[in-house]
């Protein structure tokens, strides 16, 4: 018996890069296949459904297939899209892709962990309320501590991004240039 090569699994959007005429390469936060690398192909054509749905934040349901190197993204439904909120002003949208950022640096792919999924999805959906600063950091210091790190007040940095930097041994590219005071 053949084991079925297409998969439907809801997730995160991280990322996006474009790749040949209409092509998208997306990283997605997924509930049950952690972080996962998939083509969208056609997927900037004018005419495409998916073009929307894969804007980085948008929480979306993918139909994918299996093949040799990444997984073929064939259709995508929209769960939760980023809200106004979140792209109204330049430090909302700085926000967003950080958070995004940390995510992408901080998961493995194909490493499924549900609870920490959730964790991040509940980070996310935070980002459309009132919070506070320490709320946001003590999240992700939960978060950290889920996926084996230390806590970063336990650390020498002064914020989680610093400690994200230092763990992944490469500098934060989240747009430095939108620093707002």
């Amino acid at each position: 018996m053949s084991r079925s090569k297409s998969f439907v699994t809801e997730g995160i959007v991280l990322k996006r890069v474009s790749t040949g005429e209409t092509d998208l390469v997306v990283t997605l936060l997924t509930r049950d296949y952690g972080k996962m690398v998939g083509v969208a192909k056609g997927a900037r054509s004018l005419t495409s459904s998916k073009r929307a749905h894969l804007e980085p934040g948008n929480r979306v349901k993918v139909f994918a297939i299996k093949t040799k190197s990444l997984p073929l993204i064939t259709q995508t439904s929209l769960i939760a899209h980023v809200t106004d909120e979140q792209r109204q002003t330049l430090a909302a949208m700085r926000r967003l892709s950080q958070i995004l950022e940390v995510f992408d640096r901080l998961f493995v792919e194909n490493d499924e962990d549900q609870q920490a999924y959730l964790a991040a999805l509940k980070i996310v959906q935070l980002l459309d309320k009132t919070y506070s600063y320490r709320q946001m950091q003590a999240l992700l210091g939960e978060l950290l501590e889920h996926l084996g790190y230390q806590n970063y007040q336990e650390t020498a940095h002064t914020s989680v991004l610093d400690y994200v930097a230092e763990i992944t041994e490469q500098p934060m590219k989240s747009f430095e240039y939108l620093r707002v005071k």
